[in-house]
């Protein structure tokens, strides 16, 4: 295991592997997507063969970029490379059930931008300062380009590049964001992305069942400690209501996380009986990256989730009785 792993290190890597498998976590995000289908682009242009790899259906929203149908969801033709690269996976077993346990590869490179990354790769490239992976990915496509003498990055790669940063920085307006992010999003555009085409697809582009869950969801809408805390609540009988997706959720936690007053919120999502996923969002005085670890999730200081089995009041009340403590 090596850390910090620097970019030229990880182009050798590359240069020196033919085949190479590029996977990213479950319930793949704008970020996840965007650097796979960039970084796969990229050594396609290098012809390295390459096979994308996600445990779950690429959400709706993201079917815009290029190649996209292109990514693998089912294992059959996940065999043996000599290169894996994992992108925007904080542990392992975020990977999915086949990726945690998979081992038909030589070396493993671990790419990521989250503070509770624990360097599970051979090789790692991890720097939580960073607004979003796709940073990483364009720090090493830049690399790549120079080793092979190209001298503009493609359109449809540029693209997908800043479609990651945008997701992950919500159209760039969450605390991660740093001149770094926007220069790197002006010299995207100076390569062909389209600042507008992006942003439509990312944030105008809502379906009816999507609105219908948000209406759904926020009838849950909750405070406690004095409007310092807001959470809601999704259920699996909200989605089979208004037969939206379970990506329809993205987006909902940032409608407690908005109010004035509200110092940390969290969404709480059934995704099985007595299983639920939640989502956290701070703006500063609860670190809920390490909130989360206490139930074995993660992410960063102002954006982490979990996973928690149980009944739905009781784990309720003990999210929101440890954050009371916080506060």
């Amino acid at each position: 295991m090596e850390n910090n792993t620097n970019v030229k290190q990880i182009a050798d890597l590359i240069v020196n592997s033919n085949s190479i498998l590029i996977t990213v976590h479950e319930s793949p995000d704008g970020d996840a997507v965007g650097s796979m289908l960039a970084l796969a682009g990229m050594l396609e242009f290098m012809n390295k063969k390459v096979t994308m790899y996600s445990p779950d259906v690429i959400p709706t929203k993201l079917r815009f970029l290029n190649k996209w149908n292109k990514i693998e969801t089912e294992t059959k033709n996940i065999n043996d490379f000599d290169l894996m690269i994992m992108l925007d996976c904080g542990d392992r077993a975020r990977s999915g059930r086949y990726i945690t346990s998979f081992k038909g590869y030589k070396k493993l490179i671990n790419i990521d931008h989250h503070v509770s990354n624990d360097a599970f790769g051979d090789f790692n490239y991890i720097d939580p300062k960073v607004s979003s992976t796709a940073e990483h990915v364009y720090a090493l496509v830049k690399e790549l380009l120079t080793r092979t003498g190209m001298s503009k990055m493609p359109e449809y790669i540029a693209t997908c590049i800043l479609a990651a940063l945008y997701d992950d920085t919500g159209g760039m307006r969450y605390i991660s964001t740093t001149s770094k992010t926007l220069n790197i999003a002006a010299d995207l555009v100076d390569s062909g992305a389209n600042c507008s085409n992006v942003s439509e697809n990312l944030f105008f582009s809502v379906s009816r069942e999507k609105m219908e869950l948000t209406s759904r969801v926020l009838t849950t809408l909750t405070f406690e400690k004095q409007g310092q805390i807001a959470y809601m609540m999704m259920q699996i009988s909200d989605l089979e209501a208004t037969g939206a997706f379970a990506e329809d959720s993205e987006g909902l936690i940032d409608f407690p996380r908005a109010i004035y007053g509200v110092e940390v919120a969290f969404l709480i999502k059934e995704v099985e009986k007595n299983k639920f996923k939640l989502s956290f969002r701070s703006r500063g005085k609860v670190d809920v990256n390490d909130f989360c670890s206490r139930f074995g999730g993660g992410g960063h200081k102002v954006a982490a989730g979990c996973t928690i089995k149980g009944e739905l009041k009781e784990i309720i009340k003990n999210v929101v009785s440890q954050l009371k403590e916080l506060l």
